[in-house]
């Protein structure tokens, strides 16, 4: 992944953190299902991941079919 990546990645998951936190740490915030957050969170977490992942197959990919040989 190259930085313009890494940090869309991170951005979306410091997105996905924040909504967690307030919702399982501001007493104020009425929500109904704090579990709810937490699995946006798992999921988003399974997301960059795979997506990462993804990019570094398809880096791979290309790197070794540009290998003279």
């Amino acid at each position: 992944m190259n930085e313009a990546d890494l940090a869309a990645s991170i951005e979306r998951l410091m997105t996905r953190v924040d909504y967690y936190l307030h919702c399982e740490l501001d007493e104020e915030y009425d929500h109904d299902q704090p579990d709810s957050a937490r699995k946006q969170l798992e999921s988003a977490l399974r997301e960059e991941l795979l997506r990462a992942r993804a990019v570094g197959l398809v880096t791979a990919t290309v790197a070794d079919a540009a290998r003279p040989g």
